[in-house]
């Protein structure tokens, strides 16, 4: 039966932190789980530049239309005083700046999220299937490609091309979370979960930071132009898709290289199939499960808060703190670097509390969750009533700061509950949650509208993403297990489904004083 490497054993209630046997030691010094951390870390950064770079080189890729120099049809009006940016520029060059105008902007750049949402659950299908690595590996290749062509794309075949290509950006980029989950369920052990998850996924923040500071240094220039970045970040990904395709292994007992000790060492909780299982997807139990939604909403809660600080506050900052441009891009950019340094701080502290059995590991989700989703709420209301803009930045760096405790709680929260399915449970909480940050722009453009500088009803708009916050928070809290669930365990065929979940379920449930469950902590 499949899932019979977990033990069983009756304990009684009151006993939380209890061990059923001696688990083995930390193995001394840097292992391979390292070296796959830092190799995914990369690999999310890249793919986080490719996909950002376009919200800042779209500035100088597009020229500034004149209204008096555009004809009604949309045609430039080619007179005394309205000079063409690109009149000394061919046509067919690589560096020509192109007439799209905001909508055409926004079809480009909305493209990515298309094919981005409609590929989540094939591509965490794909990676529950064949493994976390070929996933990556193909969105790695397919990114870099698409990159460095993106100056001839643009030149040959103009916004539709350029569309499609973000199409498929998108459509390949959706593997990274669902594959990175699968690899994190197999490489980081129980008692390092929180700092090796934060570590990889903090890739995020630093690959939107690099795309912004080296894409605007490139566009600006006189001697580089716009059209380098591609080049740039396209090279990357194929390198690292060379590196990744080198030293990653799917699994850890595949790896030629590790030693006894750390392979034991990484499979103690004994949650994860040690030879990999062709595992039919329990999706009637994924989505029956209270856990699991519990997770997703909060995941849409914390995806709806992220796109509003990522999209809305520069508009905010320049309209009602009237920070300048180029100010505004420095103090965008702080909460990013604050997200990243405390997420690092939060995967510490959560294995600390673990291994030192200070609190249980569902406590530290509900905890994290409630500081990233709550705390960072809290600061995000009192952010919208500061009018003086060192005080405003400040609390908006600390609000954004504090919501890095997502990484180990709901984020991390898919590996606790089912780490042979982790990939799965991904995908559907970040295309639900996607779906749901589609309704920021709604929100905000109904309730500000063209008012942009009316403080009171920007004010608005933060106190109804605050409430979503809270709200999603408390589900969280309130449905959150710390446990792998019984539907982990899955059976390999279609006839042994039935009976093995049936028999984990009656293994799981409470009779009397006493309680079944798995050698996992709760």
């Amino acid at each position: 039966m499949a899932g019979r490497n977990v033990v069983y054993e009756t304990v009684a209630k009151d006993e939380k932190h209890e061990e059923l046997q001696k688990p083995p030691e930390r193995p001394k010094g840097l292992g391979i789980r390292h070296l796959q951390t830092v190799i995914l870390f990369i690999c999310l950064t890249i793919a986080y530049t490719i996909r950002s770079q376009l919200s800042v080189l779209m500035v100088a890729m597009v020229r500034v239309q004149d209204p008096l120099c555009t004809l009604p049809d949309g045609t430039r009006n080619i007179s005394e005083g309205c000079v063409d940016p690109n009149a000394n520029i061919s046509r067919w060059n690589i560096y020509r700046t192109y007439d799209w105008h905001k909508s055409t902007q926004e079809m480009i750049t909305f493209s990515f999220f298309v094919g981005y949402t409609s590929m989540m659950i094939p591509m965490g299908l794909f990676a529950q299937k064949f493994g976390g690595k070929l996933p990556i590996m193909i969105a790695l290749a397919v990114n870099g490609v698409i990159s460095i062509c993106t100056p001839w794309i643009a030149l040959l075949g103009g916004w539709i091309a350029m569309s499609i290509s973000r199409l498929a950006l998108g459509m390949t980029q959706a593997a990274m979370y669902p594959s990175i989950h699968t690899l994190l369920a197999k490489w980081a052990p129980l008692r390092e979960r929180g700092r090796l998850s934060t570590y990889i996924y903090t890739g995020s923040q630093a690959g939107t930071i690099i795309a912004f500071q080296l894409s605007g240094l490139f566009a600006g220039s006189p001697i580089f132009g716009w059209p380098v970045s591609f080049w740039l970040f396209g090279s990357l990904s194929l390198m690292s898709c060379a590196l990744l395709g080198w030293l990653v292994v799917a699994t850890p007992h595949q790896h030629p290289t590790i030693t006894s000790e750390e392979l034991a060492y990484i499979m103690e909780d004994g949650a994860v199939d040690i030879v990999p299982k062709k595992r039919k997807t329990p999706w009637k139990h994924i989505l029956t499960s209270k856990p699991v939604w519990g997770l997703i909403v909060s995941h849409a809660g914390s995806a709806a808060s992220y796109l509003l600080i990522l999209t809305e506050i520069p508009i905010y900052m320049n309209h009602i703190l009237h920070v300048d441009l180029k100010r505004n891009g420095l103090y965008s950019s702080l909460p990013y670097i604050a997200l990243y340094l405390v997420a690092l701080l939060f995967g510490y502290a959560a294995d600390f509390a673990a291994n030192r059995k200070i609190m249980s590991v569902v406590n530290i989700r509900r905890t994290a969750n409630t500081i990233a989703m709550a705390g960072s709420g809290v600061f995000l209301f009192a952010f919208s009533f500061v009018n003086d803009t060192t005080w405003a930045v400040l609390v908006l760096i600390i609000a954004h700061g504090l919501h890095a405790g997502i990484h180990v709680g709901f984020h991390i929260n898919q590996i606790d509950l089912a780490p042979n399915f982790a990939g799965p449970v991904m995908a559907v909480g970040n295309m639900i949650a996607n779906l749901t940050s589609l309704l920021v722009p709604v929100i905000v453009s109904n309730i500000v509208k063209d008012d942009v500088t009316n403080h009171r009803k920007w004010q608005y708009v933060f106190m109804i993403f605050v409430a979503i916050m809270i709200i999603s928070n408390a589900i969280f809290v309130w449905f959150a297990k710390g446990t792998v669930q019984p539907w982990n365990f899955y059976g390999e065929d279609e006839n042994e489904n039935g009976k093995e979940l049936n028999s984990l379920e009656d293994k799981t449930t409470t009779n009397g004083k006493d309680n079944q469950r798995a050698v996992t902590r709760d």
